[in-house]
């Protein structure tokens, strides 16, 4: 059994990688997941002279602070008409009406839109919360989760023992050890989950950390920092107990199985050799990847409430949004479901969070596995 402090090392190299990989699609996922929702849009016209945003009340904003001029799915069409003759002087401009769209814009013309518009920044958006949230949950949770399994493991073998039942199937293991150590970490790291899933969805406003965190504690006070909570935990608790069900079941199956040779632990336990770390990261990697996809459909309904109750405050009104805040989690995809359709509304941002989630799961298990070993042969030196 690796020492804690391999499991943390290990735990928190995983996290930094999967974070620098896969924020990109984070932000994509986000501002797919939040662009529905309103009847209206805030923008009056575009003065294509000045590149700003004229709102319905008058403000001028410069293009690049409004989602429409931003994501694809929003049309545009010219026109001549003089609007905010007070303000502005006559001018070409473009009237951007709103036309909720049936589906978000696609992964990579998203991608390219925040890219074109925002540069690196946009496409990096909440970087520094995320690896603030990241490496502390990931080291909590990996760190917690073999804990409690290996307790649990005991335990079961000690009753097995007692009872003289050896054949008795450890399946609760891993759903009670993933779902107890994720619920753990992602109580610790909600507040900065709140603030990484505020700057992802921000257009144009970069606040920083502490400024962010100033304006959740000014507009609600402290329990605004744990806004989306009940959604979060809903979404990564199951979350949690699935993947390592999957990926103990996975790795299991592939570790029985005769038929992978070189590439399976089985071939070298028959031979009595030790199994090399190759094998088993691989092993490991596949056995994430599956995890990671089945656990990922299952929960997305519950990743789209949270998206949409963390960044309301951004995106609407106080009036419009206080609904959508109070709301309890099945009454928001009720609402959701009647509006924007079942599949259609509850599973919006799923292919990007498949494309995201199950290469990382299988990226972050792999770091763990290898970096478990790597630092424990490392302090063996």
């Amino acid at each position: 059994s690796a020492s804690p402090t391999s499991r943390i090392l290990s735990g928190s190299v995983g996290a930094i990688v999967y974070v620098l990989a896969f924020t990109p699609l984070e932000v994509v996922k986000i501002r797919q997941q939040e662009s529905v929702s309103t009847s209206s849009i805030p923008v009056k016209a575009y003065l294509r002279g000045r590149g700003a945003v004229v709102l319905n009340n008058g403000l001028l904003l410069p293009k690049n602070a409004f989602p429409c001029m931003v994501a694809p799915q929003y049309h545009v069409s010219p026109t001549n008409t003089n609007i905010c003759s007070r303000l502005f002087e006559t001018t070409s401009r473009l009237i951007i009406p709103y036309h909720p769209p049936d589906k978000p814009g696609g992964i990579f013309s998203t991608l390219l839109s925040i890219s074109r518009a925002e540069g690196r920044a946009g496409l990096y958006a909440g970087l520094r919360p995320t690896l603030l949230a990241a490496v502390p949950n990931t080291a909590i949770y990996f760190t917690a989760y073999d804990e409690i399994s290996l307790r649990l493991r005991r335990h079961h073998e000690e009753n097995s023992a007692l009872n003289g039942n050896n054949t008795k199937q450890e399946l609760y293991i891993p759903l009670v050890a993933g779902a107890t150590s994720r619920l753990i970490s992602s109580v610790t790291t909600a507040p900065l989950e709140l603030i990484r899933t505020r700057q992802a969805g921000s257009i144009g406003s970069r606040n920083g950390i502490i400024e962010e965190f100033r304006l959740v504690l000014r507009m609600n006070g402290p329990i605004a920092l744990y806004r989306g909570l009940g959604s979060m935990i809903m979404r990564d608790v199951p979350f949690s107990a699935l993947y390592f069900l999957g990926l103990e079941t996975f790795k299991g199956s592939l570790s029985k199985s005769s038929t992978l040779g070189a590439w399976g632990v089985r071939y070298y336990q028959d031979r009595g050799i030790k199994t090399p770390t190759s094998v088993e990261v691989t092993q490991a990697f596949v056995s994430g990847a599956a995890a990671g996809a089945i656990a990922t459909i299952v929960t997305t309904p519950f990743d789209l409430v949270k998206t949409r109750r963390q960044v309301v405050q951004r995106t609407e009104g106080k009036t419009n949004g206080h609904n959508a805040v109070t709301q309890g989690t099945f009454c928001h995809m009720r609402q959701i479901v009647q509006e924007e359709g079942f599949f259609a509304g509850l599973w919006r941002g799923n292919t990007t969070r498949m494309v995201k989630v199950a290469p990382g799961c299988a990226i972050m298990i792999s770091c763990y596995e290898f970096g478990k070993r790597f630092f424990e042969d490392l302090y063996k030196l």
